[in-house]
């Protein structure tokens, strides 16, 4: 019975047009995508729009998305997520909203704040087995990065196979506390976070 009256309220939903209306688009290479305007399950309350920079050496790899929000997402509205190394950084930043067609347009990425903040992590990032890290090396944290994160585990890049990756520097506490990630895709993996050391 309580199956029947979720679906019936599923079905007047669609019927009553009460469910959320988002863009949903991803696009691997630009700063920017476009896509069609889909109804978003009934739990849903918000939109999402934003964009992933996977940056290694010089190799730069953009991701472009727009969707419904999961609601269990709903902590990485408004909030910019970053880990990086001396070699790698990885940064997403996403915007939402709660209204029919709210996430069309073009995606606002804020400027990324690279200013020292006097934080310092252990820095490490290899693909080439599970840890060959530099046991004293350390990268400067900047703009509001005060935790060192560690991942351990398997991965791809945007366009790239599967690797074992060991990555170790500065993130935000909401890389850490809202680990979603879009173009990048983590596999299996371990990631511990632990406040940053103040110069």
């Amino acid at each position: 019975m309580r199956a029947f009256l979720a679906a019936v309220a599923l079905l007047q939903g669609l019927i009553t047009g009460d469910c959320l209306l988002c863009e949903q688009c991803l696009a691997t290479g630009t700063t920017q995508c476009s896509g069609i305007f889909k109804q978003c399950p009934p739990d849903v309350t918000h939109c999402v729009k934003g964009l992933e920079n996977n940056t290694l050496g010089g190799d730069v790899t953009l991701t472009a998305f727009k969707n419904c929000l999961d609601p269990s997402h709903k902590a990485t509205c408004g909030r910019e997520s970053c880990h990086k190394t001396s070699v790698f950084s990885l940064t997403i930043s996403r915007t939402c909203c709660d209204s029919d067609f709210c996430n069309g347009g073009d995606i606002q990425v804020p400027a990324v704040d690279e200013t020292p903040n006097g934080y310092t992590c252990e820095d490490c990032f290899t693909s080439q087995s599970a840890d060959t890290c530099p046991a004293a090396a350390e990268v400067q944290c900047t703009g509001e990065q005060n935790t060192c994160a560690t991942y351990i585990g398997t991965g791809s890049r945007p366009g790239e196979g599967v690797k074992q990756y060991t990555v170790k520097g500065c993130a935000s506490q909401d890389f850490c506390h809202s680990f979603y990630l879009v173009g990048t895709q983590p596999q299996t993996y371990d990631l511990q976070c632990s406040p940053a050391k103040k110069l």
